[in-house]
């Protein structure tokens, strides 16, 4: 028996979003008159989400497919800005909002299962490792406690993860690899934060015993980002944790479903055998926002993703998208009009049929990649394809935008793609760019003159993150400078002091032990 999902993902709602608003300044409000603005109603790719875009994406939801088996929301719900950078009172509301939309739009028969972003955190990409009062609140202030059910609550309490038993017999696991992210700090060090690799493994082991079949989703993948594959995104030992987990019990993973990039690629995850084998999928955004571009970000057709699968193997997904340069961006009447405990948010219900947008069937991933299933051994085939195919390659390339065309991806381009794609290891993917038959096929072009043999894959970069690492070197030496001055006129002092009569010395107090991160105490954080 067949069934299907939705995955709906970054949405990244900025509720300060104006079609009056200044694109240097994510569309937020322009207050020099003297600028002409002509910034969509329903997105821009210079800017985050606005509630208009929001609304119709829920809505194309319902109207495509109302009655899938459930709903993936997979994280990242606040703007990505820093004037200020939003609170928790930013966040909860925002959430609550997104959370009573689709519970609204769905049939309480509907689950709907919210996984935990990045910016879902204030400050951003900061979790606590053991503070169930501080999920909790995800749970009450953010509305949660509505769409799960009491024994996923109480297991979310515990560090943002849960499961979910669907009638078909498969479970849900939702990872909150947030923990693992290189940027939060707050972990590091811990072999276990939260316990979660515990749970997991425990999970993992059930399904075994089973012999069921689970689908693992979390935000952030493990491994690097395709478009510039520098860093990864987990710190080193959680990813070699995390995959080496997976990879364990392979057999039992119907598939991984991942977020956080905004872009629309997969990860093959292989061990010494067959039965420890699974696929990961990256789905594209809500939001059209390009990041920075000199660190491989790229602008986004607004997307959504249905999934269809059976109680063993994922079976294919249809790719929606909503193409914002073929949109006519009518300037329509707004006003600004406040929700029950939230932010100011876009009211778009005076939006006439003839301007609401038509969100596209964008591809079908089993025709476009010739594919029966999306399991392991299908999608191992379509990575080779990739990698000799130049031709599907560059389609694969212009979907990994949601068909947003920034044009063909070059040798180097590709290499960072095709490693990131099968090398989830930090090691295995620097081999892969240094000295594998991937890395070997670019040796033409632009890059045949280049010695790669050896270098870390930062340091191969060419024109502008070259000039980054050199701007680096330059400000530590600078910084050592600094040190050095510094340290010298400690040591001036110090023999100066010397010198002066023996004076009392009085011990003042310690009055304040709370610990800071930011400029934030930890219990302002919660």
């Amino acid at each position: 028996m067949k069934g299907t999902f939705w995955q709906i993902t970054d949405i990244h709602w900025d509720h300060q979003y104006s079609t009056d608003g200044d694109r240097a300044k994510m569309c937020h409000k322009n207050y020099n008159p003297t600028i002409a603005s002509h910034i969509g109603v329903y997105g821009d790719y210079l800017c985050d989400s606005p509630w208009p875009l929001v609304r119709s994406a829920i809505q194309a939801m319902v109207e495509i497919k109302s009655n899938p088996d459930f709903v993936l929301w997979t994280g990242d719900n606040v703007p990505h800005t820093n004037d200020p950078e939003p609170d928790y009172s930013v966040i909860f509301a925002t959430i609550a909002n997104i959370t009573t939309e689709l519970k609204t739009a769905f049939p309480d028969t509907i689950p709907i299962l919210p996984v935990l972003g990045n910016h879902d955190a204030y400050p951003k990409d900061d979790y606590p490792v053991a503070k169930a009062e501080f999920y909790g609140q995800y749970l009450t202030k953010g509305g949660w406690s509505l769409v799960l059910p009491k024994d996923a609550q109480e297991e979310f309490k515990q560090g943002g993860y849960y499961g979910y038993d669907l009638p078909s017999g498969v479970t849900v696991l939702v990872v909150n690899t947030n923990l693992y992210y290189a940027f939060n700090q707050l972990g590091v060090g811990i072999a276990d934060p939260c316990g979660q690799f515990a749970w997991l493994r425990s999970k993992l082991q059930q399904a075994k015993n089973k012999d069921s079949k689970v689908i693992v989703t979390a935000h952030a993948p493990p491994g690097y980002f395709e478009r510039f594959a520098v860093v990864p995104f987990f710190n080193a030992s959680y990813n070699t944790a995390y995959v080496n987990l997976l990879t364990e019990f392979g057999e039992v993973i119907m598939a991984q479903i991942y977020g956080h990039e905004h872009t629309d690629t997969f990860r093959l995850f292989s061990g010494p055998s067959a039965r420890q084998q699974s696929v990961g999928f990256l789905a594209p955004s809500i939001t059209p926002w390009q990041a920075a571009a000199k660190f491989g970000g790229t602008a986004i057709n607004p997307s959504l993703r249905l999934y269809l699968y059976n109680k063993r193997t994922l079976l294919d997904y249809n790719q929606y998208h909503l193409n914002l340069t073929k949109l006519d961006y009518t300037v329509l009447k707004r006003e600004l009009v406040k929700d029950s405990g939230a932010k100011y948010f876009i009211d778009s219900s005076n939006v006439t049929e003839e301007t609401v947008p038509t969100w596209e069937l964008y591809y079908q991933a089993s025709k476009v990649y010739n594919v029966t299933a999306l399991d392991y051994n299908n999608m191992a085939k379509l990575y080779e394809k990739l990698k000799a195919d130049n031709s599907l390659f560059q389609k694969y390339y212009l979907m990994n935008s949601a068909g947003y065309n920034h044009g063909p991806c070059d040798p180097w381009c590709k290499m960072n793609q095709l490693c990131a794609i099968a090398n989830i290891h930090v090691a295995d993917l620097m081999h892969c760019m240094t000295q594998s038959d991937v890395h070997d096929s670019i040796k033409e072009g632009p890059y045949k003159n280049i010695n790669f043999q050896g270098k870390s894959s930062f340091h191969l970069y060419p024109n502008g993150s070259s000039n980054f690492l050199i701007a680096l070197v330059a400000l530590s030496m600078i910084l050592m400078v600094v040190l050095a001055i510094t340290l010298a006129i400690m040591l001036v002092l110090l023999v100066v002091r010397k010198k002066q009569p023996l004076q009392a010395q009085r011990i003042l107090p310690i009055t304040d032990l709370t610990l800071n991160h930011r400029g934030k105490k930890y219990s302002q954080l919660v």
